[in-house]
């Protein structure tokens, strides 16, 4: 949630000569847009780490040397185009902290 606070003086003339000084403070609150290319409904193990990435505000660069793997492999993942062997997948996990396949619910 983002709150901004605005405080705003507004000096006033009336009418019999004298000078009026309004305050008014306004207060919005509303959730931050999603990003460009966010994932809505993510359903493989690199749309979940994508979703992960922007929601930490990491780059594909910064989350590759967190689980030590090259850039070019983590915007793979993230478009589909391969799918993390074993190894990377436990990584994956341990970096979201579950299963995001296992945890999936079928109905």
């Amino acid at each position: 949630m983002k709150v901004i606070r605005m405080h705003k003086a507004r000096k006033l003339q009336i009418p019999n000569g004298t000078t009026a000084l309004t305050i008014c403070t306004l207060e919005l609150t509303a959730k931050a847009p999603l990003r460009k290319g966010y994932p809505l409904n993510p359903a493989s193990y690199g749309s979940y780490l994508k979703q992960a990435r922007l929601d930490n505000c990491l780059t594909r660069l910064e989350l590759g040397l967190e689980l030590e793997v090259y850039e070019s492999a983590i915007d793979k993942w993230e478009r589909g185009v391969v799918e993390p062997n074993s190894l990377n997948k436990q990584k994956i996990i341990q970096f979201l902290g579950y299963d995001p396949i296992q945890n999936e619910i079928t109905i």
